[in-house]
């Protein structure tokens, strides 16, 4: 696993392979609404014979939320770029007719030409099966998760500081709003890029460059296409008229950094695996001994020489190359935290826990 996103429910894999049959990236952002396209896949019960169902895009830049289960999604009219509940939010999908059953996600969303132009992964459902909905991840994101990791080793997430509600001719009234275009700004947050750009609580944006925002998937899509540090011109509608605001934005962090991804040396040790006769004398079949303790991200966390280190976030580590893999993974991942919580024994006997933050 090069990288992957429980929210995006994407994942980029390495096959060591030298010759492989692979599929033409289309271009999603060509997709209108009505175009036939095919989905592909294996659903449950015939896990090993592709199934092809065909069927139209309904929509586009579709939001939907996983409920606390993930049985269903709903679509939800409020958003917030730095929410922290325990939903999942998922934006910019495909929406397509075509059936998608449980065992499907993943599977190719083709065109006529035979191009991928999206990764199934969702359907909306109360009981577990198609009723009509299907959503799909847009190659769009797919190429700017592939470009970033070329270029940073790490995929950019731009923000731009702000909640924001989708105006409907209720909600337009209740606030005395003349407009049914664009995002209703609900809140702006402190040291992000739409306060230092000037917005406020109370705008409505209407474009992002020269793009129509008609609700806020469409600003979400916008938004994530580009990398902390962008500079854009967002048009907002404030006491009866149009302004145009420049606005720099920034990562999760309040930075305009781009984000790097962690080299192993940072950690600051050397590894060796295990001989038979430590295993013996510890017990243990799997496991790898931590040697050259120096400055670093286990010194830090205060692991010594000497150290075995037999899980990983969960997981059994019999060699260097696995500590190595599963490092990347770590780092290249999109979650917010990246964290490795270890468990382990010294020499002595003595079982050791240590969280080792590999956040930069």
């Amino acid at each position: 696993v090069v990288w992957s996103d429980s929210n995006l429910d994407l994942s980029i894999i390495k096959i060591n392979m030298k010759c492989i049959n692979y599929a033409k990236l289309g271009d999603s952002d060509k997709l209108r609404v009505g175009d036939s396209v095919y989905a592909i896949g294996n659903p449950i019960g015939f896990e090993f014979q592709k199934t092809v169902t065909s069927g139209i895009i309904s929509a586009l830049n579709r939001t939907i939320i996983f409920d606390e289960n993930e049985q269903s999604v709903r679509k939800n009219g409020k958003f917030n770029q730095n929410n922290s509940d325990n939903k999942i939010y998922m934006s910019n999908l495909i929406q397509t007719d075509a059936t998608i059953n449980p065992g499907n996600s993943g599977g190719a969303l083709v065109n006529t030409a035979g191009e991928l132009v999206g990764i199934n992964t969702a359907i909306f459902s109360q009981t577990g099966n198609y009723t009509g909905y299907s959503f799909a991840v847009p190659t769009s994101i797919v190429s700017k998760v592939i470009s970033d990791l070329q270029k940073y080793g790490t995929v950019q997430r731009a923000v731009m500081g702000i909640a924001f509600q989708e105006i409907n001719s209720e909600f337009a009234r209740q606030k005395g709003i003349d407009i049914l275009e664009g995002v209703y700004v609900s809140k702006v947050y402190d040291r992000g890029a739409a306060m230092e750009a000037g917005i406020k609580e109370g705008d409505i944006i209407t474009k992002i460059n020269d793009v129509k925002i008609g609700n806020g998937a469409a600003l979400q899509e916008q938004i994530s296409r580009f990398t902390p540090g962008d500079k854009i011109n967002i048009t907002i509608y404030r006491n009866g008229k149009y302004e145009v605001l420049s606005m720099v934005l920034k990562n999760s962090q309040g930075s305009t950094e781009v984000s790097k991804a962690l080299n192993f040396a940072t950690l600051g040790v050397g590894f060796k695996e295990l001989s038979d006769e430590q295993k013996k004398e510890l017990n243990t079949r799997n496991g790898i001994q931590v040697v050259s303790v120096k400055d670093g991200k286990f010194k830090d966390a205060g692991i010594r020489d000497g150290f075995v280190i037999l899980e990983v976030n969960d997981v059994t580590i019999s060699s260097v190359a696995e500590m190595e893999r599963l490092f990347d993974s770590i780092t290249r991942s999109n979650n917010s935290r990246k964290v490795m919580f270890i468990t382990g024994i010294y020499p002595n006997g003595k079982v050791m826990y240590y969280a080792v933050d590999l956040s930069e």
